[in-house]
């Protein structure tokens, strides 16, 4: 039995620190030209951070059934050191295009941004749903 525990011991212990990443989480989007937002699961995957549309709402609030629910939208996003996040892409849904990701986590808010050849813009702040 202590040996079985000893392995249940070691096996949490080996997780990758990044499961508990701050990041992981539930966020809201910044509104949309519409008003509608989305809500974005962000979790572990294949070494990295990716971050999903799971829910969308119509700019009242009310959920919707959106063409974006589903999407990856973020993918391969790495800690990169002091709150910041990057290394993977960022997927606009409202246009289909792909940036260099750029995020930045302050407590409960998270600052968006994306690049394209050296050019950078800033897509607003989500914000922590759970």
């Amino acid at each position: 039995m202590t040996r079985v525990l000893t392995l249940v011991a070691l096996a949490l212990i080996a997780q990758p620190a990044w499961a508990a990443d701050p990041l992981a989480g539930t966020w809201r989007t910044q509104p949309g030209k519409s008003g509608g937002f989305g809500h974005v699961e962000i979790v572990p995957c294949g070494g990295a951070l990716c971050g999903t549309v799971v829910e969308t709402f119509d700019a009242s609030g009310r959920p919707v059934a959106a063409s974006d629910l589903g999407a990856v939208i973020l993918d391969g996003i790495a800690p990169t050191g002091n709150g910041g996040y990057g290394k993977g892409r960022i997927i606009n849904p409202e246009t289909g295009r792909s940036y260099t990701a750029r995020l930045v986590l302050r407590g409960d808010a998270l600052d968006i941004g994306g690049c394209v050849m050296m050019i950078c813009r800033n897509a607003g702040t989500w914000q922590r749903v759970r």
